[in-house]
């Protein structure tokens, strides 16, 4: 299984990647940029069957970036990463095309929501 990481911040995204790799042997390539843009660029050509992504990006942000996303591919798994309150964002999320939304700080709702997506990306089921 693919995913793939938008996150402005390194130091983030070198924590996600460890978390994924240390608890999802699943897992054979992890995919990344820190801006939307990038991602639409890359996300193509990587074609994962998870994303996750942060709201807060510098030009695009993260909401914008999953409509776009999920309009080219319905069938991908997205799932939200901020460090904003998730209530507030939760139905913008979810409106966008977002399968979830989880804070950055908590790590084992993390864990289990890729958790829940990838079990739902094996089945064809986001």
């Amino acid at each position: 299984m693919k995913v793939f990481i938008v996150e402005d911040y390194e130091s983030m995204r070198i924590i996600i990647k460890r978390l994924l790799k240390k608890n999802f042997s699943a897992i054979t390539s992890i995919g990344e940029s820190e801006t939307a843009e990038e991602a639409l660029e890359e996300i193509p050509k990587f074609k994962p069957e998870l994303i996750l992504v942060d709201i807060s990006l510098p030009g695009m942000d993260g909401i914008e970036l999953i409509r776009r996303i999920v309009k080219r591919c319905k069938t991908i798994c997205v799932l939200v990463v901020t460090a904003h309150e998730v209530e507030f964002y939760q139905d913008k999320a979810i409106e966008a095309g977002a399968h979830g939304i989880v804070s950055k700080t908590d790590f084992q709702e993390l864990i289990d929501r890729v958790g829940i997506l990838l079990k739902k990306s094996e089945k064809g089921k986001c």
